[in-house]
């Protein structure tokens, strides 16, 4: 069984979240639900996209260095 929660939260914050799932091809939902698991238990087997973010970051920063 599942339960529903519902949160307010930031709309810049929620846009950056929405852009994150759509790189990583996961849900809201199932990033919302490993990073409770991550901050209840400590680990969660799901990829958040981190490296993905530090790798598009300095290719971010790259561009405009070259510019």
């Amino acid at each position: 069984m599942s339960r529903t929660i519902s949160a307010r939260i930031p709309t810049e914050l929620h846009e950056e979240l929405r852009e994150r799932c759509n790189l990583l091809g996961e849900s809201i939902n199932d990033f919302v639900k490993a990073a409770l698991e991550f901050a209840i238990n400590g680990s969660v087997d799901f990829d958040f996209g981190d490296e993905l973010m530090d790798e598009l970051e300095e290719k971010r920063k790259r561009l405009e260095k070259d510019k």
